[in-house]
């Protein structure tokens, strides 16, 4: 007998690529999507594929993510964001993993990047293996307001079907997307009191170019590969940059 599952998946002006990831959801027993306050089309798509569309606001990813699957109905759930795609393969192994009786408490399932229309064969974006598919009576997410992870008690396995990342179309909207994340994380380090010297800045941008161009093999995914490394420099530079001027805001904010 099939398992029931449920697929959840947290928005904010996701109109992009939304309805293409919930096309290939259509064969799964519910789709729940907590939004954090959508201006564009992103609620109209959703209302047409019926899901259980619910808005809350936005304080951090792992909170997000926890009310969505506090908001689910089966035991067996599946985490996507809303540019990722299933694959037709990555579908018939999900079915048979959650059908197949085990002590298998939790799936990681591989992703490859798509960046600026171009599916990177190289590089690790290309082959991580993140927990997404798992039975949420054996899971909870971290508490990290920024890159959250589920923790699943029990235990796990791999799945070999490649699902898609379309990271983004346009470099605008990329950076814009980078830039709220830089926020959020300069939050975070302020609740840890971090703070970042220039040169510990400088250093930072330089190793993660030289890390992510040459090292990881972005030099062989072509132009895209170059701009991937550049902004993804650019993103360590500005989370610590944030980072500092939120100290600075908060200490104006004190003063008044």
């Amino acid at each position: 007998m099939k398992e029931k599952l449920s697929v959840f998946i947290t928005t904010f002006n996701e109109e992009r690529i939304l309805d293409k990831c919930l096309k290939q959801l259509l064969w799964v027993d519910e789709i729940v999507v907590v939004d954090s306050g959508s201006t564009d089309a992103t609620a109209d798509i959703c209302k047409k594929y019926g899901v259980k569309f619910l808005q809350k606001e936005l304080i951090g990813f792992s909170e997000q993510k926890q009310f969505a699957i506090d908001n689910t109905s089966n035991e067996w759930v599946l985490n996507l964001d809303a540019d990722e795609i299933l694959s037709n393969n990555s579908i018939i192994e999900i079915n048979k993993a959650i059908s197949k009786k085990s002590n298998i408490n939790g799936y990681y399932l591989k992703r490859k990047l798509v960046f600026l229309g171009r599916v990177f064969k190289h590089g690790p974006e290309s082959k991580q293996y993140l927990l997404r598919l798992f039975k949420k009576g054996s899971a909870k997410y971290d508490g990290k307001m920024v890159n959250e992870g589920v923790i699943v008690h029990g235990e796990t396995a791999k799945l070999n079907a490649d699902f898609l990342h379309f990271t983004a179309r346009s470099l605008e909207i990329y950076l814009a997307k980078l830039t709220k994340y830089a926020v959020v994380c300069a939050e975070n380090n302020y609740l840890k009191n971090v703070k970042f010297s220039i040169f510990q800045i400088f250093m930072k941008v330089k190793f993660e170019f030289l890390k992510k161009y040459f090292f990881e093999l972005n030099f062989l995914n072509g132009k895209e590969g170059f701009y991937w490394a550049l902004i993804s420099a650019y993103y360590s530079g500005l989370k610590r940059i944030k980072t500092n001027e939120h100290y600075k805001e908060v200490k104006k904010q004190l003063m008044f």
